[in-house]
């Protein structure tokens, strides 16, 4: 589900190390000059690294539905996967990323996606549960990985992966926004993930400038 590939501003930020702010951006850029006015950006990679703590009990009633399914399927070893898969759709739904365009397991392949309705719960969270409840999502058993493709707003797109790492049992989080991005809007969509997920650190690992004089 690769997007197409725009060459990313080569940049790096070595001496960035602890957590010390939501989001940590690198302090220089090569071959970049400073600007004047706030950039916008049309791609940002962001890094995350989740704790061992697993989402905590769920506050709403679809959240409860799924662990519910989860526990009569008896999923165990994909359980925590799919739970913080649902966290990442929450985060990103209450950001205006509310259409799911593409989802896959790995191993496993691409998923079905559920017939769109006018239900109250036809958002990401809400096609997640319908999806878990179809046959085809049986051979998600040993899953390592999850991937996501959500639009939002102004022809904005966020790709995300969810992994499993067996031997340390800790996951880790990739992210992809693509359209035009500012940085605040940047951060309001990582400080909503810190919001549902237990991120350790989230690192901004690439990005490229939007050309000058778009849409906002």
């Amino acid at each position: 589900m690769s997007p197409p590939r725009t060459a990313p501003i080569a940049s790096s930020a070595p001496d960035l190390t602890g957590p010390t702010s939501i989001l940590e951006w690198p302090t220089a850029v090569a071959g970049v000059r400073a600007r004047r006015a706030a950039p916008a950006f049309s791609h940002v990679r962001v890094e995350i690294d989740l704790s061992h703590e697993i989402v905590r009990q769920p506050e709403i009633p679809v959240f409860r539905e799924i662990e519910a399914l989860l526990r009569e399927r008896e999923v165990v070893e994909v359980s925590d996967l799919l739970r913080l898969t649902a966290e990442l759709l929450h985060a990103f739904s209450a950001q205006g990323f509310r259409r799911v365009d593409h989802w896959e397991a790995t191993p496993g392949g691409w998923l079905p996606l559920p017939e769109p309705s006018h239900d109250r719960r036809d958002e990401p969270v809400g096609h997640l549960l319908k999806a878990l409840a179809s046959d085809e999502w049986r051979r998600l058993a040993d899953a390592r990985a999850f991937a996501i493709r959500l639009s939002g707003p102004v022809r904005l797109r966020a790709d995300a992966v969810v992994r499993r790492v067996h031997r340390e049992r800790t996951h880790t989080l990739s992210i992809d926004l693509w359209g035009r991005f500012s940085k605040t809007a940047v951060h309001d969509l990582i400080g909503a993930v810190r919001g549902r997920l237990p991120v350790n650190r989230s690192q901004v690992v690439s990005f490229a400038y939007a050309p000058r004089g778009g849409e906002p």
